[in-house]
């Protein structure tokens, strides 16, 4: 069975340019928000679901979801982040281990996951877990620059999120995202040869 190694870090942090790394060397990626895009397509059973909860409004002409108003609806009403996790966390996480079975020949996969802190106990498979991690003034100008996000949405969407501090405090390693890509990429590529070695070390005893 492959090893599952969990990358995780703040919105913004970077984890999507560590997932990319990743597979660049092979690595099967299992992605969480990748499959809740795929998840979102209308007339699937979990947008049904939203459309009931939060109405037609969060929908365009075309039946597609409405990702900003969304966004606004749940972070300006109390409840409506804990329903719209109560709708999609299951149908995600059934998803995921489907991908996850079908990468066993793997040495180890990538499961890139935003909020394992909040769902650490849905995830009981991971043998490691990465936190990819930037300051968090680094964060909102991340935002604000490639997601067009104003910097108080930025604000909002970061304290939804655990702590910078609740996310150390989970990882076995933690790769800094503070310099350019290509320091990223060596952090990636370090973990990288170290984990195989790991693996081997494990299919050995085993």
């Amino acid at each position: 069975m492959a090893q599952i190694v969990a990358v995780t870090g703040g919105i913004g942090s970077g984890k999507s340019e560590v997932c990319h790394a990743f597979a660049a060397l092979g690595v099967p990626i299992v992605d969480l928000d990748l499959i809740a895009h795929a998840l979102s397509e209308p007339g699937s059973i979990a947008m049904q679901h939203i459309r009931s909860r939060f109405g037609d409004e969060v929908f365009d002409a075309a039946g597609r979801l409405n990702r900003a108003a969304l966004r606004a609806w749940v972070f300006s009403e109390p409840t409506a982040l804990e329903d719209l996790n109560a709708i999609m966390h299951p149908a995600i996480r059934e998803a995921a281990l489907q991908h996850i079975a079908q990468a066993d020949n793997a040495p180890y996969l990538i499961l890139a996951i935003p909020l394992l802190v909040e769902s650490r106990a849905d995830w009981p498979m991971i043998d490691h877990v990465i936190v990819v991690d930037c300051t968090e003034d680094l964060q909102i100008a991340r935002l604000v620059t490639h997601r067009q996000l104003s910097p108080d949405m930025a604000n909002m969407m970061m304290q939804a999120q655990s702590s910078r501090e609740a996310r150390l405090a989970i990882a076995d390693t933690v790769i800094e995202n503070q310099a350019g890509l290509s320091e990223l990429i060596e952090n990636v590529h370090n973990f990288h040869k170290n984990y195989l070695k790991t693996c081997l070390t494990i299919k050995t005893i085993s």
